[in-house]
């Protein structure tokens, strides 16, 4: 007797026809199941990279907005000593300084920065080579948990009086015609008629918040 083989069934005929058409199936369905996940994961990683630059953008306007409060400290001290001796002269415990130094990097961001301002309390330790100017003392600290420093600068040459001769300043100066106050805000608004020109002053305030989020704003006062 012969023995018994068992075949395997092939497609033949319109079998055939059926076999190709479902291996084709098979593999575009296997080819749209890849880049709908693809797309899936696309969308995900879209979506939370949305997320993020919308969290990082509240950070960062919430820290700016609480840098408010650092210019209206400035202006506060300024207001005060304006008219004193002590704006003569650099007040480093204060943060207050008579002249502006050239190549201060107010940031930190520069390689090698002639000057540097210890926003972070740390002696400039980043910057060792470089001048460490020192800023005004950390505010109270807010709900928010942001900290505000800020830097004055009268805009002069060299410290001493902004009218003798061997120094030199920015000054606000009145148009001839027209309202003194047209246009613009001045904290010194009842010395438009005084017969020198006003100083202007640079305010340079840092503000750190949650998560490391770092702010600079910039203000210009004239008295």
């Amino acid at each position: 007797m012969s023995g018994c083989r068992h075949r395997t069934p092939r497609c033949t005929g319109g079998g055939a026809v059926l076999c190709v058409m479902r291996g084709a199936s098979l593999l575009v369905a296997l080819v749209v199941l890849v880049m709908m996940s693809l797309g899936a994961l696309a969308m995900v990683r879209s979506v939370s990279t949305g997320l993020l630059l919308a969290g990082n953008f509240t950070f960062r306007q919430a820290a700016v907005l609480a840098s408010e409060r650092g210019s209206e400290a400035a202006i506060s001290w300024l207001s005060t000593r304006v008219d004193s001796a002590e704006v003569l002269v650099d007040q480093p415990d204060a943060g207050y300084y008579a002249s502006y130094l050239s190549g201060l990097d107010l940031t930190g961001n520069a390689s090698h920065p002639v000057a540097v301002v210890d926003w972070l309390d740390d002696g400039c330790r980043a910057h060792s080579g470089s001048v460490c100017i020192q800023p005004s003392p950390t505010l109270s600290v807010d709900f928010a948990g942001h900290t505000v420093r800020y830097l004055i600068q009268r805009l002069c040459r060299a410290d001493g009086s902004p009218d003798v001769a061997s120094n030199s300043c920015l000054r606000h100066r009145s148009g001839l015609r027209g309202s003194p106050n047209h246009g613009q805000l001045s904290y010194g608004a009842s010395k438009h008629f005084h017969p020198t020109h006003a100083v202007y002053y640079r305010i340079t305030i840092h503000t750190r918040g949650p998560r490391g989020t770092t702010a600079f704003t910039q203000i210009l006062v004239h008295y």
